[in-house]
Order: structure tokens, then C-alpha cells, then sequence
């Protein structure tokens, strides 16, 4: 799955697509889902912050939107064409969400070791995703929310996230016009997990672990010093 990634830009003015108006947060190496942030997506007119999370558009109240927010940071691409929580958005409202890497954990015995996982041949990945846009019935203010789409993971995800063996969508630039413009059965075909090669990979430090550090922190992309197994990780995946 996907619950946490980083934006952190080193050339914002390169930025792909129509991302260059958007706001890129600072700092932005550790995001987690479950704070629900503000995050660039694209769509098919334009850039614009959203918060990570969807809310139906069908949801009526606060109490059930905070509840189906909790588990809807991921849709699998293979069922959310027939999940109510995920259909509309799917059907209507694809987008792209950037990323400069995002993280994962490999299990070994009971311990989690944390990876960051980035692309080996660009600045940027753009995850496939969907929208929808929920109006407080309190405020009446609209909310725009998204979900980065999920896919069966790839020979080197398999190894990093040993267990339930998924990673995010990663839509090539080439496509991005294809998943933002096309038809949602079209759409099928670009879910697809990306050759192991376009990704990279290191161990990143076990702090990562526990929610009671701040950990959006540059040590967050850091590699460990455990020069061997980020070693033996790398000649593992190519």
C-alpha cells in the first residue's frame, strides 16, 4: 500500500505537467495519509491542492466522512470500479498525484524495516489516482479528496513490501494525458506495476516506526549506515 510519501523538490521550477502553480509543501520529506495533508494533484483541467483521503461525494454527514476517510487513502485499481466508496471517482474523476518517493516496510521476522523507494530515471513520480468532492453539510464548504490507486507490486516491490505485496500506480509522463483524458476501461491498462528498473531503493532509519517523533524531518529519505544491507538490497533488484 501506500500511507506515507515525499515531495521534497529540488527543482521546483521543473516541475511536470501544470504543477508549477501549486503550493509544494516544506517541509515535505515524511507525508502521512493518515494527517489527511493538502497535496498537488492533477486533473484534467488543471493543478490544485486536494486532501489525501476521498470522501465520497454521496457521504451526508462529518462523523461518516472522518470514518471512510480512515480507509480510503489506497483503492486497489483491480475493484474500485465496483466499490461504491471508489466507483464514481474512478468512473469520472481520475488524477495524478506527484511524488518524489514514497515509503514502504519489509518485514523480517517481527522487525519493520523502512524503505524510501524513488524514481531511477526522472525527479518525479506521478501515481495514478482518483477524486471525488465532498460538501460539508455543516459548512457547506465543498472538499476536493483523493486516493492513490494501488497495484500488485513488481519483482522489487515484492521483496521491499514482503508481505502484502502491493505498490502505488505509477503513470509514465507519456501517459499522462491517456489516464487524465481517456476512458476509465483504458485506464485499465496503465494500472499495470512499472518495471523494477525505474525504481531505486534504500533502507531509511527505524524512527520511522514510531508515530511520536516529527517525521518530516530530512533524516526521513536519509540512508541508514548500514551500508551492507542497502548493498545487498540493490545487487538483490537489478
Amino acid at each position: 500500500m501506500c500511507f506515507s510519501y515525499s515531495l521534497k523538490s529540488q527543482k521546483p521550477t521543473q516541475l511536470p505537467l501544470d504543477f508549477s502553480p501549486v503550493m509544494i509543501p516544506e517541509p515535505g520529506f515524511f507525508l502521512s495519509g493518515f494527517h489527511h495533508p493538502q497535496l498537488p494533484i492533477q486533473h484534467a483541467k488543471g493543478a490544485e491542492m486536494a486532501q489525501w483521503g476521498l470522501i465520497p461525494s454521496w457521504v451526508k454527514s462529518q462523523s461518516k466522512a472522518q470514518e471512510l476517510q480512515k480507509l480510503s487513502l489506497n483503492a486497489r485499481w483491480e475493484t474500485a470500479h465496483e466499490k461504491p466508496m471508489f466507483r464514481q471517482a474512478w468512473n469520472q474523476n481520475p488524477c495524478l498525484i506527484l511524488a518524489s518517493g514514497f515509503f514502504e516496510w519489509q518485514t523480517q521476522g517481527k522487525a519493520k524495516i523502512p524503505h524510501f523507494i524513488y524514481p531511477s530515471d526522472a525527479d518525479f513520480f506521478l501515481f495514478g489516482g482518483i477524486f471525488d468532492d465532498f460538501v460539508d453539510p455543516e459548512t457547506g464548504e465543498l472538499i476536493r479528496t483523493y486516493s492513490i490507486l494501488t497495484t500488485e507490486a513488481n519483482e522489487m516491490m515484492s521483496h521491499i513490501h514482503n508481505v502484502k505485496k502491493r505498490m502505488p500506480v505509477i503513470i509514465d509522463l507519456k501517459n499522462a494525458d491517456a489516464w487524465l483524458n481517456g476512458r476509465a476501461e483504458h485506464r485499465k491498462s496503465l494500472c499495470l506495476p512499472v518495471p523494477s528498473e525505474k525504481l531505486h531503493a534504500y533502507e531509511v532509519s527505524k524512527e520511522l516506526n514510531s508515530v511520536k517523533v516529527d517525521r518530516n524531518q530530512a533524516w526521513a529519505i536519509e540512508p541508514t549506515q548500514n551500508k551492507h544491507n542497502n548493498l545487498v538490497l540493490s545487487l538483490q533488484l537489478k
